[in-house]
């Protein structure tokens, strides 16, 4: 046995003996692994007894021997160590299910592994698999303003996607700016598709379309989703596992050379499905609550062939959200129209997708118009819809066009697209994107006040300008369901129709406002926890931490927030709910009560007046032809003596403690 595993980690892992024969002694054990799939999947029959051992908190839960094994029977092994797994699991721990979303995957390699159980955790929650997260390459990447995203995938995997396989090489052709955008595919900044391996410039218009045909988005990917990766941390990743970064062979990387069965019910790094507060709720892989009153849903298009909505029905998903179309004018989407028909007929929640390839705000506009009279030919009425129409934004290749960069062209496109949508009573809207294209090109105040929908396949969900409850989270691509053949992506969503356990109420005070909370619970035992966001700055604050006072001085600066507040059974330390409000926070009642600008001799007198005895006072003047500030004066009263031109005379006050409260401006002309 290996010293990777005697690991401490509670999990269950497979991993080869080292010391057999079979192995390349000089080899590192993650390209043992790869080695031994490799050969089966050549065909080579393994003569020897391979022994792959179960490791459960550090002690050797089972094993499997392999004899001489072909390549048919790979799938059969990989059922037979996981029901090995999963009878060492039922040994230690009680299985305790929290959906029909439910299956083992026995999916794991050298350096990392899937999740294989549900537990009961310590404080009577049951939850899956809570204290349990996937052992993966562990890296973090810059994205844009110091914000950065974690790559939890395996050694021998995409970052970012789990269940793309990470190519052998990087062809000298694919620069560090190219964006990856699929297992074989990178977009370079100019636009153009090319393969990763070979270099050579993809010009199959089923692939990148014509200059006036857009094409499929999910072609490039046969059907399945795939998160934008820069090519830069790709190549650092094959040249960790000894792969060629600067190839110049043209020989086309072989697909699907590794067998790999997806998760189900959970994600591969241990984000979970449990209960909360009586209620079915999705957990990241720290047991932070992300959504409860959660439901399971599946997103599907035409690549999921026509699915069984039966059967799709029965083994328990709670929603869909379907794709409709993509760009503009090309028609729907071929199983939009029967999807939709199934789901009216079998009483399934559904919503719908757009994917985007507006390059400006007119075509925004086009995209809106276009699914309006889409959702119209559907039979789709505003009320027949669940969840929303989520516009997907995301980066593109499309043959003589380039998808945008900027935050600002952004805004205009989904503004556009809105007016459109909600101009014909469709206003239940949203958008759609991934973590790190949030954190880049759509790195707006607007489009993230309007995302209620992200794909991060990994432990936790790095976006954090969510909103309440009503969120969604793509934890996986490879998921798996009857009724459906081929993998299909899986979502947590939180019910929009959720009343809170906690409410929230709060009182304006002279400087500061007074947030309190009231909770439904049979018990006065209650502790409180209160925080605040700051949507500019993309932080949270911690108003009081763990207290028994329903009552805080909520202290901080002019701007928009999120008010967030926990309640907790003082006692046995159980979460007993939360409650999350959006909140334009004003210092208190501090305001400008009456502001005086006017000609003595010659000069101007300015004043200014609060309702706040304890208030500061600044009066700054704006000088409209040349742009700029031009004085500025502490205090309630100023003389100013102001050259001919046209200004802004502008009043500021301050609580006693310097944080802005109020302003007022007005025009000044000499």
């Amino acid at each position: 046995m290996s010293s990777r595993a005697r690991s401490q980690r509670e999990i269950a892992e497979w991993e080869p003996d080292p010391e057999d024969p079979l192995y390349w002694k000089e080899r590192p054990p993650a390209q043992q692994w790869r080695d031994t799939y490799r050969w089966l999947m050549e065909g080579r029959r393994v003569g020897v007894m391979v022994p792959f051992v179960i490791v459960l908190n550090g002690q050797i839960a089972g094993q499997v021997l392999l004899n001489n094994v072909e390549y048919g029977a790979v799938r059969g092994v990989t059922a037979a160590m996981a029901s090995v797994a999963a009878m060492a699991m039922l040994g230690a721990v009680c299985v305790t299910p929290a959906s029909a979303l439910a299956d083992v995957n026995a999916d794991a390699d050298a350096s990392g592994v899937r999740s294989a159980a549900s537990a009961t955790a310590s404080d009577g929650t049951s939850s899956d698999a809570r204290s349990q997260a996937r052992s993966a390459t562990s890296a973090t990447r810059p994205v844009a303003n110091g914000v950065t995203v974690a790559d939890e995938t395996a050694a021998d995997a995409m970052p970012d996607n789990p269940d793309a396989e990470l190519p052998d090489k990087v062809s000298a052709e694919i620069s560090d700016d190219a964006t990856v955008v699929s297992e074989q595919y990178a977009a370079t900044p100019e636009g153009e598709l090319k393969d990763i391996e070979t270099g050579e410039t993809v010009t199959d218009p089923k692939i990148v379309g014509t200059e006036s045909k857009q094409p499929d988005p999910l072609a490039k990917t046969d059907g399945e989703s795939f998160i934008p990766v820069s090519a830069a941390d790709v190549k650092e990743k094959v040249a960790a596992n000894g792969g060629d970064v600067n190839a110049v062979s043209s020989k086309t990387r072989a697909a699907n050379a590794s067998v790999k069965l997806a998760a189900l019910q959970n994600n591969e790094y241990g984000a979970h499905w449990g209960t909360y507060n009586g209620t079915q709720a999705f957990f990241d892989a720290r047991n932070n609550l992300f959504a409860q009153q959660a439901k399971g849903v599946i997103d599907v298009s035409a690549w999921q062939n026509t699915i069984d909505w039966q059967a799709v029905k029965n083994a328990g998903v709670e929603g869909a959200i379907i794709r409709l179309s993509y760009g503009w004018g090309n028609g729907f989407d071929v199983q939009a129209k029967r999807n939709i028909s199934e789901c009216k007929r079998l009483g399934i929640p559904f919503g719908v997708y757009v994917f985007s390839y507006a390059e400006s705000a007119a075509d925004g506009a086009s995209e809106g118009a276009d699914v309006v009279n889409l959702l119209r030919q559907a039979g789709v009425n505003p009320g027949d819809l669940s969840y929303p129409v989520f516009y997907d934004l995301e980066n593109w290749t499309y043959t003589g066009h380039k998808s945008p960069t900027s935050p600002s062209v952004y805004d205009g496109m989904v503004n556009s697209w809105y007016g459109k949508l909600q101009a014909a009573g469709y206003n239940n809207l949203s958008v759609y994107s991934y973590t790190s294209y949030l954190n880049s090109a759509l790195n707006s105040s607007n489009i993230h006040g309007k995302t209620r929908w992200v794909a991060q396949y990994g432990s936790t969900m790095q976006y954090t300008a969510f909103p309440t409850n009503d969120r969604g989270w793509q934890y996986t691509s490879g998921g798996s369901i009857n009724g459906i053949s081929g993998r299909v992506d899986m979502n947590a969503f939180g019910n929009y129709q959720f009343t809170p356990a906690v409410q929230i109420t709060w009182v304006y005070r002279s400087e500061d406002i007074a947030v309190g909370a009231s909770v439904d619970y049979p018990s006065s035992d209650i502790d409180y926890k209160w925080q605040s966001y700051n949507l500019s700055s993309k932080r949270w604050k911690t108003i009081t931490d763990w207290t028994g006072a329903n009552w805080a001085g909520w202290v901080d600066q002019l701007g928009d927030y999120w008010l967030h507040v926990e309640a907790r059974d003082s006692r046995t330390r159980k979460i007993i709910g939360s409650q999350t409000i959006a909140f334009r926070y004003a210092p208190g009642t501090t305001r400008v009560a009456a502001t005086y600008a006017g000609w003595q001799n010659n000069h101007v007198l300015l004043g200014e007046s609060s309702n706040n005895a304890a208030a500061h006072y600044e009066i700054k003047i704006y000088d409209v032809r040349r742009s700029k500030w031009v004085q500025g004066f502490k205090g309630p009263w100023a003389i100013w003596k102001p050259k001919k031109g046209i200004y802004w005379t502008h009043y500021e006050v301050y609580t006693s403690d310097g944080r802005l409260a109020d302003t007022k401006t007005y025009a000044f002309g000499v």
